[in-house]
């Protein structure tokens, strides 16, 4: 069978999504004739695939979210009607144009609903865009993955047509961690995500400026990329203006780097106002470090209580208060087997399943 993958989250530099579409793609290749669309192919993965002698077709130029993405998804469009695959599958939810002339079924992943119940961080043109063109996507498509049941349910909350739609929840591949030095406890906290105000870094901010006031003395590391909000970014360059032997921001850091900070970390925080799934913490898992996230609900569903949590509720204060106490270390045997939920061998049996239905197959 034949698949007509949009790939352009990870073309360039990887999101998110990107990295769900690489790891479930990787999974399928032996079980499907995998053809990849997108607008650059200049990643690390993108040259993985090229290697395995994955088909990639270049749109030719870099697409950002504006009225370039209209231009690229005709592209798209006559790709799908030369190639006929029997499925094309979008992972970044929204198919903004009728895709005419193409036969085969078209499949969706919904990974959260955030410029929906959160539009304060995207903008009201945005969000408003994004409702609009998630109900013509659901009229256009045969088949939703969804990577929680919180994504799940919230999406039939707000767009009830969703309801139609075959849906199956497939949550994130998180393949195991490829790292081959030392791992050990050097008494750090560490947060690795997006610096944004919806990823909590405000708050974490906040908190470990009080910590620290208060005479704690265990090093804060935030690894990520900024995101623009200029009173995040001026309180990022507070805080390392005024412990500057205790706070370190890395910046963007590449996987090995990644890796090899959580590896050394003592505790790794996830202080998230909102998550549609909370992939860094199963990463931390994978290193056996002490976690301490907020009461998200999405946290819960995808880990139980095998991590320690704050009242999100109770602001920078609870986080803080968090920081001064000493947890236990985590029971790896319980780490294990939430772990086993996500891994590749779990997770890809399932989706060739479901696609092969969706095909008819």
């Amino acid at each position: 069978m034949k698949i007509l993958i949009d790939a352009r989250t990870f073309g360039t530099r990887p999101s998110g999504i990107g990295i769900y579409a690489y790891n479930f793609l990787c999974g399928i290749l032996q079980d499907f004739e995998v053809i990849l669309v997108t607008d650059l192919s200049t990643s690390s993965e993108m040259q993985n695939l090229k290697k395995k002698g994955v088909r990639i077709i270049e749109y030719g130029k870099e697409v950002y979210r504006s009225s370039g993405v209209f231009a690229y998804f005709r592209f798209v469009r006559k790709i799908l009607r030369e190639e006929q695959p029997e499925l094309f599958w979008e992972p970044n939810i929204l198919v903004p144009i009728a895709l005419s002339g193409f036969h085969g079924k078209t499949v969706i992943t919904i990974h959260d609903m955030f410029p929906v119940t959160m539009p304060q961080y995207f903008g009201a043109k945005y969000s408003t865009y994004f409702k609009f063109m998630l109900k013509r996507t659901l009229r256009r498509t045969d088949l939703i993955l969804y990577n929680s049941y919180e994504t799940k349910n919230e999406t039939e909350q707000f767009f009830p047509r969703a309801k139609n739609v075959e849906n199956h929840v497939l949550y994130i591949i998180i393949p195991k961690a490829s790292y081959e030095g030392e791992i050990s406890d050097d008494g750090y906290f560490l947060y690795i995500g997006n610096v944004e105000k919806r990823k909590g870094v405000d708050i974490l901010l906040s908190a470990y400026a009080e910590y620290a006031e208060k005479g704690g003395t265990k090093k804060l590391v935030i690894a990520g990329k900024k995101r623009g909000e200029a009173d995040v970014d001026a309180a990022l360059d507070e805080l390392a203006r005024k412990y500057p032997q205790q706070f370190t921001y890395k910046g963007y850091v590449t996987d090995e780097e990644k890796n090899a900070l959580y590896a050394h970390a003592g505790t790794v925080l996830f202080q998230s106002r909102a998550e549609g799934f909370g992939l860094c913490v199963i990463e931390a898992m994978q290193f056996g470090k002490k976690v301490l996230a907020s009461d998200l609900s999405i946290f819960r569903e995808i880990v139980g209580d095998v991590v320690n949590y704050f009242p999100l509720s109770g602001g920078a204060e609870a986080l803080s208060e968090a920081m001064t106490k000493e947890f236990a270390a985590p029971d790896l045997s319980k780490y294990e087997e939430v772990m086993s939920r996500y891994y590749p061998e779990t997770l890809v049996p399932r989706l060739v399943e479901v696609l092969d239905k969706a095909a008819g197959k």
